[in-house]
């Protein structure tokens, strides 16, 4: 007790020294960061801690709608959860950069076991010494500094991702949905191409056609069906691709619910333009920066260096008297001064820069092709629509109406079907490449399209 008194004294001493030291250093609580405010309310991040939650599950029937895909993606998408995890790993590390280092306790015993006046345990001495380092280059402030942004960075790769699931789910919606029109289409022109081999038929055998007006219809006929097997492996193919974003390997949907929109009218590529820092591509850059500033700043700080204090008590048997001890340990910086990774720190900073300079430049690259791919398709569907479609759809008619007159022959209404159809083909797959554009550019501004004036 004699012993333990004093120096258990003394340790709260080199304890309270050491949280001295750092408490001038401790921040206020700052704001929340980016990740709080976007994140920390997301069911999908939060369903990365208890992935046994089934509550906010969504349940897909055969009919899919487009805000359940989304739902879904979100909810279960695999590589969208591992970035949740990652923004809670980032987390637990700055709890870990945020600590004290732990005390050192050092007992010994000497002059003991020896021989002479060494022998037996009468002249034995017994030290006990509590250790504790502070640091000098606030290097647990820094650190601290260092993790938060590397945790808001972990944010904004979580909401890239986010948008890019969100994304990819939109796109591969709008393909299904492309896939499931040309199915459908194409069932419809199986029937017109069956009513006309039927018609032709029944004329071969009334004697008023040519057996090789038959023979070409049954060819045409034979082709659509090719053509239906095939856009109905698209379409499988497209139902697999959607499915695959929440991590199902077989579509439990039959079909999808919607429409693919129409176009409106596009704003200026001015106006987009001005929205491309909404990007968390572009956005992130500036805490990029700001954690490769917080890591030089670390670097340096652990240039100097960190003095340990120490303090304990001594007992000397031969002599029973008692005494205390204090110590103080430095290195001396005379060889390592951490140089080699400051330099290296201030490389990354320069090398950081030049990477924003170059993702920025790539990202207005990426948006001025998106934008110029949306005007065309627009462009493409509006023509389609208000022009080629209802002249085609007109010539079809009076095509069928002329045969049956007799004032055609076969090979004109096959001519006009396979114009009519042929158009609408066209006109989904630019409806759908119009839908996509949309898509990629509200991907690369972070905003929707509607929320920007076209005037």
């Amino acid at each position: 007790m004699k012993l333990f008194a004093p120096l258990l004294a003394l340790g709260m001493l080199v304890l309270a020294a050491g949280c001295a030291t750092e408490e001038t250093l401790i921040e206020p609580p700052s704001e929340s960061t980016l990740g709080d405010q976007t994140y920390e309310a997301s069911l999908a991040l939060n369903q990365n801690v208890n992935p046994l939650d089934t509550a906010s599950r969504v349940t897909i029937s055969d009919t899919l709608t487009f805000s359940d895909a989304l739902s879904k993606a979100l909810l279960e998408n695999p590589r969208l959860q591992s970035y949740g995890w990652q923004v809670r790993v980032k987390e637990a590390e700055r709890i870990q950069a945020s600590l004290l280092p732990n005390p050192r306790l050092n007992a010994e015993m000497e002059n003991f076991g020896g021989t002479g006046p060494f022998e037996g345990y009468d002249g034995r001495e017994v030290t006990v010494k509590l250790g504790q380092k502070i640091l000098l280059g606030a290097d647990r402030l820094k650190r601290k500094r260092l993790a938060d942004a590397t945790k808001k960075l972990a944010g904004w790769d979580y909401e890239a991702q986010r948008l890019d699931v969100l994304t990819g789910v939109t796109k591969a919606y709008i393909s299904a949905l492309e896939a499931q029109r040309q199915w459908q289409q194409q069932k419809e022109l199986v029937d017109v191409a069956q009513n006309l081999y039927d018609s032709i038929t029944a004329q071969v055998e009334a004697g008023k056609v040519s057996k090789l007006a038959q023979i070409k219809a049954q060819v045409e006929l034979s082709r659509a069906k090719i053509d239906l097997e095939n856009a109905r492996n698209q379409w499988e193919s497209a139902r697999s691709s959607l499915a695959s974003y929440w991590g199902s390997e077989q579509p439990e949907f039959k079909q999808l619910k919607g429409q693919l929109s129409m176009p409106s009218a596009v704003p200026a590529y001015a106006k987009v333009q001005a929205y491309i820092q909404r990007n968390p591509d572009i956005a992130r850059w500036a805490t990029e920066l700001q954690q490769r500033e917080s890591a030089l700043d670390l670097a340096q700080a652990r240039g100097i260096p960190d003095i340990t204090v120490s303090g304990g008590y001594k007992r000397a048997e031969d002599l029973g008297a008692s005494a205390a001890i204090v110590g103080v340990s430095i290195p001396l910086p005379f060889f390592d001064r951490n140089q080699g990774n400051i330099k290296a720190a201030k490389y990354e900073l320069s090398r950081e820069e030049a990477q924003r300079e170059a993702a920025v430049s790539q990202t207005y690259k990426a948006l001025q092709t998106a934008y110029n791919r949306l005007e065309a398709a627009a462009n493409e569907v509006n023509q389609l629509q208000e022009q080629v479609l209802p002249g085609a759809q007109t010539a079809f008619e009076a095509a069928q109406t002329g045969y049956r007159q007799g004032k055609f022959d076969y090979l004109e209404v096959l001519d006009a079907q396979r114009t009519l159809f042929s158009t609408r083909t066209r006109y989904i797959r630019a409806l759908a490449e119009y839908n996509r554009a949309v898509a990629e550019v509200e991907r690369l501004i972070g905003t929707p399209l509607s929320e920007i004036s076209a005037n």
